[in-house]
């Protein structure tokens, strides 16, 4: 029996290996056709064409999109102050200073940048009940206040040529901070818009920018024309006057216009010389008219009842036009050592006059009671020319990468600038009329993406009303004898700040 059994055990086995094979060759037969389809299928496809639109796709995501910087400093600063007639005034004080920066480019010849900033004390202050202007627009972002993020820029490029002459127009909230030669402070590769020295406010406008270097073979020559206004004399929605509500954004007679025309001109720049110069006309600055009350009265009022109250507004006080010429060395000498390559020396000079006009505004009431008025410009009714000199130095510090920036400069008696966005918190040190000294100390923890930063600002100054309006509040007065006027201003500040 057991016989009998292998032989057809034997026989199923061969059996079923060969119907297995079979089938599997079927299989086989069947994958190899697929495959042939697939060949004939892949030949049709046009590589080439689907790198193409691969590329596309990822140009236009490219360019789809606003790429975000971020720029964050904590800072502490100590302020001391020296008061003519009084005790000195001093206060430590943290900040955290935060720069969102954006752009895009949806063509090649035309370019968005703006950036959203919010400068805040730490904690709460009183700063928006106690502070006459504490949110002008000039220098909203520049100067410490609450968590509120407002617009720093906001601005199109649009490039173009005429001829072998390429052009740029721009309008929007300009780039019109830390400025040449203030970038050096700053710590900022690159500088904003205008000279720093007569120019460092926020302001909106248009500029008209023309490179002549093609043309004329002079390295990195070019014209900006700049157009700006720091000052709208409309009214709001819902404003009010004696008679009840008005009109919307209809013409305010009670502050005028305050505009702003410019021209910069970068005279040369081989990358180691570099030589601006800028010359501006401003129409029709400002002052304060508060006829109808003492000063004391005015301060106890909140600012809503100032500008609700018919009694306080601004007049035009007159013109002004001033200019001034910078040389930035970067490099000193050629091959004497490394550490002149590696030194930046600047020196800048600039000058104001005014053009009072007619005007006459309220300026308080006397012991009597009676209104004083005043006309003309910084208390004079005849035009005044003030200047200004500015240099410094930045050199490599002990270690590598750090920086160590010494800076002086001094204004004149009837010195002008508009530099209300200048990054202090003592007052704008090249508003000052006298002297201000400035050393600081940059030193990478992190490359580039975290720095920290010690300086230290002194001003002397020699006569009151530096960095106000334009009328009887800018009057120089000798601080010497002026009660209550600031003798002498100090900012210690110790900052870390991170940029990516």
């Amino acid at each position: 029996m057991k016989k009998f059994i292998a032989p057809l055990l034997v026989g199923a086995a061969l059996t079923s290996a060969f119907g297995a094979d079979e089938s599997l060759k079927q299989e086989i037969e069947a994958l190899k056709a697929q495959m042939a389809e697939l060949k004939s299928a892949q030949a049709k496809v046009n590589v080439e064409a689907l790198k193409n639109q691969l590329s596309e796709v990822k140009a236009h995501d490219a360019g789809d999109n606003i790429k975000w910087t971020v720029d964050f400093r904590t800072a502490y600063d100590y302020v001391d102050y020296k008061i003519q007639g009084s005790e000195k005034q001093d206060n430590g004080i943290w900040t955290n200073k935060l720069i969102l920066g954006m752009a895009s480019q949806p063509v090649d010849n035309l370019v968005f940048k703006g950036s959203l900033a919010a400068y805040k004390a730490f904690g709460q202050t009183d700063m928006a009940t106690s502070s006459y202007f504490q949110n002008f627009d000039w220098y909203d972002s520049q100067k410490p206040n609450d968590s509120t993020i407002r617009l720093r820029e906001a601005y199109f490029l649009y490039f173009g040529d005429m001829g072998d002459v390429p052009y740029t127009a721009s309008f929007g909230r300009r780039p019109s901070v830390d400025g040449f030669l203030a970038n050096l402070r700053n710590d900022n590769d690159n500088p904003a818009s205008p000279i720093s020295h007569n120019i460092n406010m926020e302001f909106d406008g248009a500029s008209f920018k023309f490179d002549f270097d093609k043309v004329t073979g002079i390295a990195g020559l070019y014209a900006k024309l700049c157009l700006g206004r720091g000052f709208s004399d409309t009214t709001g929605s819902y404003s009010m006057n004696s008679t009840g509500f008005n009109p919307a954004y209809v013409n305010d007679d009670k502050n005028p216009d305050m505009d702003l025309a410019g021209l910069i001109v970068q005279f040369f720049d081989n990358g180691q010389y570099k030589l601006m110069g800028n010359y501006f006309i401003a129409k029709n600055m400002m002052d304060m008219s508060i006829y109808g009350y003492d000063m004391p009265t005015f301060a106890m009022m909140s600012m809503d009842m100032r500008y609700a109250s018919p009694l306080f507004n601004f007049k035009d006080v007159g013109d002004m036009t001033g200019g001034a010429l910078s040389l930035q060395v970067t490099g000193i000498g050629d091959g004497i050592s490394d550490f002149l390559d590696d030194s930046i020396f600047f020196l800048s000079y600039a000058f104001s006059q005014t053009d009072p006009n007619s005007n006459s505004i309220g300026a308080g009431l006397d012991s009597m009671g009676n209104v004083v008025y005043q006309s003309g410009m910084l208390g004079f009714e005849d035009k005044k020319f003030g200047s200004s000199i500015y240099t410094g130095v930045q050199v490599p510090g002990f270690l590598k990468g750090q920086r160590l920036g010494l800076e002086y400069n001094h204004g004149s008696k009837y010195w002008r600038s508009f530099t209300y966005g200048e990054d202090t918190l003592v007052g704008s040190k090249l508003a000052a009329r006298g002297d201000a000294y400035e050393i600081y100390y940059i030193m990478p923890v992190v490359g580039k993406n975290l720095t920290a930063q010690l300086s230290y600002v002194y001003i002397d100054y020699d006569y009151t009303g530096s960095d106000t309006f334009f009328g009887w509040t800018g009057e120089p007065m000798d601080v010497d004898t002026k009660t209550g006027a600031v003798k002498t201003a100090q900012d210690l500040r110790l900052s870390l700040r991170y940029r990516y």
